[in-house]
């Protein structure tokens, strides 16, 4: 029998990615031949915590330090346009582990150029959480919320 629609190329295949059949050619007819910038790839997991440091001596004395460019891809951008780094700008910051909400202080380290959590620190989160040297913490920006998460992802064995 004669197929008489000629754009019978209906993939039957069931794909979160390129398909495999040869009819999957066509599937650029569909689109209008554009790139459309999107993926169907599966993620099982997304890490959520773009910002991890593990803590050294100096970040549990007085401030949290943040490498320049890690502050410049990831914190600048959500911060208000108006912030003065220079000076300091409140930043809101949610202990996940422990349900409660913190206000910071970053600025900018002008001798080295890198970015740093200062004020409330110390005693918001390495005193309260026990911070040590070696523990692995993380930060991510809940854009629905407008602050930082944080939460301790590892804790070096104290024996």
């Amino acid at each position: 029998m004669t197929n008489i629609y000629p754009f019978n190329t209906t993939c039957t295949h069931l794909s979160l990615s390129v398909c495999p059949c040869p009819i999957s050619k066509t599937h650029a007819y569909h689109i209008g031949r554009r790139e459309w910038g999107y993926t169907t790839k599966l993620v099982l997991y997304d890490d959520p915590w773009k910002i991890k440091k593990v803590l050294q001596v100096s970040d549990l004395e007085d401030k949290l330090l943040l490498a320049k460019d890690l502050a410049e891809e990831l914190v600048l951008p959500v911060l208000d346009a108006g912030a003065d780094l220079e000076r300091g700008s409140f930043v809101r910051v949610y202990d996940f582990d422990t349900d409660t909400m913190h206000v910071l202080t970053l600025k900018k380290c002008v001798s080295s150029g890198n970015y740093g959590f200062f004020d409330k620190w110390v005693y918001d989160f390495v005193v309260r959480r026990g911070l040590k040297k070696d523990d692995e913490i993380g930060f991510h920006w809940d854009s629905y919320k407008k602050h930082f998460d944080f939460s301790v992802l590892f804790r070096t064995v104290r024996i």
